[in-house]
């Protein structure tokens, strides 16, 4: 694999709760806060204004007190903002909702980002193996491997729906 790209997963981290800023932030901090945790390409745009007013309305997130966004905001937007390209936002609410029924956004933030540090180690693993064994560009094993997932993914989400 490309040292940037190993580069570059190792770099996208999802931080825990206390990692998260303590003060409340403005809509275009928090856009750029995203991006600073997630990142985005030039073609895609991960989170915008219109974007975060349509998840306070779609009562996925609470609405921001005095136009300002706190600690809660930032965890829901996290999650939301990198499950956002693999599943329509009413899965993900629903998913939110779900873990929500057995433990506060902190905890279940802290479990999504050390499951994500988990799931990114084992994909840099398995794609590094992949290119060992094969010598070719790991992109389309890992296109695979996203499209099981994915079928997986909404397979287990038809389950508590």
């Amino acid at each position: 694999m490309e040292t940037n790209f190993k580069e570059a997963l190792n770099t996208r981290k999802i931080p825990l709760w206390n990692e998260l800023p303590e003060l409340d932030l403005y809509m275009d901090q928090i856009i750029v806060l995203m991006e600073k945790y997630l990142g985005s390409t030039p073609k895609d745009k991960l989170i915008t204004p219109s974007m975060i007013n349509n998840y306070v309305k779609l009562g996925i997130i609470p609405s921001p007190t005095k136009k300002k966004y706190s600690k809660i905001h930032i965890a829901y937007l996290i999650i939301i903002c990198s499950l956002k390209q693999v599943m329509p936002i009413a899965d993900i609410k629903i998913l939110i909702e779900e873990k929500l029924k057995n433990s506060s956004i902190e905890e279940l933030l802290n479990e999504y980002s050390k499951l994500y540090s988990d799931t990114n180690e084992t994909i840099v693993e398995l794609s590094n193996k992949y290119e060992e064994n094969s010598k070719s560009n790991p992109a389309m094993y890992l296109a695979v491997c996203a499209s099981i997932c994915r079928f997986t993914s909404e397979t287990n989400l038809n389950k508590i729906k």
